[in-house]
């Protein structure tokens, strides 16, 4: 007999979702062939100076900081990983945010802004859907369009060889910081490639429009309580 399914509903946002730029497999190898050459000093970097681990998870992994000034420079303008850029965006996104009427409790230094990213290179298809849904949304919000980071969307093949080239596991998401070091010919090319990430809703100013509540409903299976056996029941 088969478990019935129960009914979830939650809210959802009523506009339609933001559209991931389109990537040909031509314009993606002449993408890696650009950045494969700026990651490779960085992963040889790695293999030289972190040892590997031996079972200790992270704490076995030390970089050499008596060699940290031959760390190439690109490798502090890039955000690795979705945890980083995620943050990186998040913050670019609050500091557009309106200022509020009281009085800010800390005073924010210019050196504190975060720099705005050129490109963030997502492999879609390696990520859950819950964290690579959100991500146009949160690069339109982190900039005006005029200043946008451009979206590109990476096949597990082109992740392969990103996270090869770093010397890395993985490699989900990767950004790529404005003015980095020897990565103009990169964002050039992904500059007039790529299409930016748009959401009218939000970039556009409009009249106002309803749009009704919208709900979205998945199934999810029964939960069965199963009442423990207790030690002196026979």
């Amino acid at each position: 007999m088969s478990k019935q399914k129960k009914p979830v509903h939650a809210l959802s946002l009523p506009y339609p979702d933001p559209q991931w730029p389109p990537v040909s497999s031509d314009q993606e190898q002449a993408v890696l062939q650009l950045l494969l050459p700026l990651l490779r000093p960085i992963g040889e970097f790695k293999r030289s100076h972190v040892p590997q681990s031996k079972g200790k998870g992270r704490a076995g992994k030390t970089v050499d900081t008596a060699n940290n000034d031959l760390m190439p420079d690109l490798y502090t303008h890039l955000t690795i990983g979705f945890n980083s850029t995620v943050r990186r965006l998040e913050a670019l996104a609050g500091d557009r945010s309106p200022a509020i009427l009281s009085a800010p409790t800390t005073t924010t230094t210019p050196s504190q802004n975060p720099v705005n990213l050129s490109v963030v290179f997502v492999c879609r298809q390696n990520l859950p859907d819950i964290m690579s849904s959100s991500m146009p949304l949160l690069v339109a919000t982190s900039a005006p369009v005029s200043s946008r980071s451009q979206l590109v969307e990476l096949s597990p093949q082109a992740e392969a060889k990103i996270a090869q080239a770093l010397q890395q596991p993985r490699v989900g998401v990767l950004g790529l910081e404005e003015g980095a070091s020897d990565a103009g010919a990169l964002l050039r090319l992904v500059a007039e490639t790529f299409e930016t990430v748009t959401v009218p809703w939000l970039d556009q100013p409009q009249r106002p429009h309803y749009f009704p509540v919208k709900v979205k409903t998945t199934l999810a299976g029964n939960k069965v309580n199963r009442k423990r056996k207790q030690p002196d029941e026979g």
